[in-house]
């Protein structure tokens, strides 16, 4: 449980902070293997370590490189990939519950603070050595290693709200409601189905507009908008690792329309899938 204590006088002023890592992890993702789409309910750091890839968060395309790193708030669906055939991209990330980043400018808008994204350069040597002390006590089998974790990530937070101050700060995060967490499972078993957002608020026991309010609330995009985003990256992962014709990918995940599919696919990547396809394909 992370402890934040706030001066209710000063917004930037922040009394105390303790972290409970949930995960910890040395990683790698290839070209070859695209990750699907997937949300957490919990805060993660990311520092590149080598390589250049891709992280694909909700609509945005993010190249990354060396000496990236990345913060994506719980709940916000993201993906990484290596850009190039011949190599992985290395990373080293974490994952914290109850805390919230957000951007000292944005007071009002949720639907931009899904992420904070930053190369380092002068701090790079801190980055990595306090990475791989998280990720090393929270797998180490020593005594309050658990505890080592927690304190480490703590303190590199801190250190992260001494020296960007001006650019984000740390609140408690948004609770999930139960039956939109149903609604999103539910989304996320039976994309390719033609799915309606007045069957959905039926099964939320919700009239449609304060089901879209709740979603957005708790995932920062409508039900249908999110149902576009799991079509896009299930599209993405077909698109790499299958010789289906676009018309029959278009079809798997639920488009009745090629032309539509290739619209809303190239709005949401930038590009065309047949573009998508001859830039990711081996």
């Amino acid at each position: 449980m992370v402890m934040i204590d706030n001066n209710e006088n000063d917004n930037t002023a922040m009394q105390s902070i303790y972290l409970n890592v949930l995960y910890a992890k040395k990683n790698s993702s290839s070209n070859k293997i695209s990750s699907r789409i997937h949300f957490h309910p919990f805060t993660e750091f990311y520092f590149i370590i080598d390589g250049n890839g891709k992280f694909s968060i909700e609509d945005k395309m993010i190249d990354v490189k060396k000496d990236d790193f990345l913060i994506i708030n719980s709940n916000v669906g993201h993906s990484i990939y290596s850009s190039k055939d011949d190599e992985n991209l290395i990373y080293v990330s974490f994952g914290v519950d109850s805390i919230f980043v957000k951007s000292v400018d944005n007071n009002e808008n949720l639907e931009e603070d899904k992420y904070y994204y930053n190369s380092i350069d002068e701090m790079k040597d801190y980055f990595l050595n306090s990475f791989n002390d998280i990720n090393n006590e929270f797998n180490s089998k020593d005594p309050y290693s658990k505890s080592m974790a927690n304190a480490k990530a703590s303190e590199f937070v801190i250190t992260l709200l001494r020296n960007l101050s001006d650019e984000f700060k740390i609140t408690n995060d948004i609770k999930i409601n139960k039956q939109i967490d149903y609604i999103k499972n539910f989304i996320d078993n039976n994309y390719s189905e033609d799915i309606r957002l007045e069957n959905l608020s039926k099964m939320a026991y919700m009239n449609k507009f304060h089901l879209i309010s709740e979603f957005k609330q708790n995932y920062r995009v409508t039900p249908i908008e999110y149902l576009i985003l799991k079509r896009i990256e299930v599209t993405k992962n077909l698109l790499i690792s299958t010789n289906h014709s676009m018309e029959e990918i278009s079809s798997i995940v639920g488009f009745n329309s090629q032309s539509y599919f290739n619209q809303v696919f190239k709005k949401k990547v930038g590009i065309t899938p047949s573009q998508f396809r001859k830039n990711h394909r081996i």
